[in-house]
């Protein structure tokens, strides 16, 4: 089917101004080091505080970059571009880059008339670390229905450094995958979709299911789960259909393994998987927190511990260092409670962190922090805030 692509370049000034994004053209940002985090009205933060944020970690200044509820912000690459999304906005997909502003994300027009895209309302999007590619997940269905269960889902693929845009066809690729010939459609499943550091591969799950004869989504059939992989325009299952499988976790980039929870009546289980095998992981689960834990550069991974925060090596899935005890913490800033959640990050290059920690008397307030590996430079950067998931850059190139 032939698309038709939105031009958005004649919007980008208004938009901004909307929005309240802005910033300088020229190359002063070179050699900063960013935290960048959001405030979402969802998660409770008064009107006038959502927006998405940026500190910078060497002079402390605090600038506000957008202006709406942000509920997702995507990781960080070489040049400190970010992908984040507005909540209840009609134009959810946004990118950012410390010289150029923000800049909203292009979406395909059907020219079908009695069929649209529409975008899912989950955070499916994801950026390359060397900053040049932007995928997310879209959806497609007729305009008399509005259940998703009849929806064909398809990839997008924005390629900034060669101006061009991509549609990857899922349902019939990821139908070929599984054995049941009852299965009938699929879905983006998970709310991460991951990017190699070059944007070459895309990984992400999906489910099937079976809707012949159904007629509400209660009673609709799910089916077996998969990890796959999209490169070089094809599309194929790192993991085969398989019921066990409820969350991607990471990837460590370098040798590209991509960590799985698998869930069965019997245990819960977390692997590394690649193209050829897979190894267990002995780390436990609640140890995770979200993807940009993962550092971009090294095999490395910030994990919250029983005594604070701690360095995986994930080459020999060991202990490399201890980065800051809760004791610690406590002798500097009391009230904390110390729960491991959601909200910490590393920087792609290894070398800082980012993390939060609710209050002991309101657990969905929380304050943020930057740390640098060896434990130095440790300070508070924003106190009692309805913070979402904060993300670190390297130093920009």
């Amino acid at each position: 089917m032939k698309i038709i692509y939105l031009k958005l370049a004649a919007i980008l000034i208004s938009a901004c101004l909307f929005y309240g994004c802005s910033e300088t053209t020229d190359s002063t940002n070179a050699g900063k080091r960013y935290v960048y985090y959001s405030m979402s009205e969802s998660d409770g933060a008064p009107s006038a505080d959502a927006g998405l944020y940026r500190y910078d970690v060497s002079s402390g200044e605090t600038v506000r970059l957008a202006n709406n509820s942000v509920i997702h912000v995507t990781g960080v690459s070489k040049d400190g571009t970010i992908g984040f999304e507005f909540k209840g906005l009609e134009q959810i997909h946004w990118k950012y880059n410390p010289n150029n502003g923000s800049v909203p994300l292009s979406y395909p027009v059907s020219t079908d008339k009695d069929y649209i895209y529409w975008i899912y309302d989950i955070p499916y999007l994801t950026n390359s670390y060397n900053g040049n590619k932007f995928a997310y997940f879209i959806g497609y269905r007729h305009v008399e229905t509005s259940d998703l269960y009849k929806d064909k889902p398809k990839l997008v693929i924005l390629d900034y450094l060669h101006s061009s845009t991509k549609i990857i066809e899922i349902d019939e690729i990821c139908k070929s995958f599984v054995n049941d010939t009852s299965i009938e459609g699929v879905q983006p499943f998970n709310e991460y979709i991951l990017s190699s550091n070059d944007g070459k591969k895309i990984w992400f799950l999906m489910n099937s299911f079976d809707i012949s004869g159904h007629d509400d989504v209660v009673s609709i059939g799910i089916s077996d789960f998969m990890l796959l992989e999209y490169n070089n325009d094809k599309i194929k299952p790192i993991i085969k259909p398989d019921y066990r499988i409820k969350q991607i976790l990471g990837v460590d980039y370098p040798n590209e393994r991509i960590f799985v929870l698998l869930v069965s009546l019997e245990d819960s289980t977390i692997f590394a998987f690649n193209e050829t095998d897979s190894i267990p992981v002995n780390i436990d689960y609640e140890n995770f927190s979200n993807p940009e834990q993962f550092a971009k550069e090294k095999s490395q991974m910030a994990v919250w511990s029983d005594d604070g925060i701690t360095i995986y090596d994930l080459t020999t899935m060991s202990i490399k260092q201890n980065i800051i005890s809760w004791g610690r913490i406590d002798s500097l800033y009391q009230g904390l409670a110390h729960k491991k959640n959601k909200r910490l990050s590393f920087s792609p290059d290894g070398e800082y962190i980012t993390f939060a920690l609710p209050n002991i008397n309101d657990m969905y307030n929380y304050d943020l922090f930057v740390i640098k590996k060896d434990g130095s430079e440790f300070k508070r950067i924003l106190k009692s805030a309805k913070v979402g998931i904060p993300v670190i850059s390297s130093v920009i190139e």
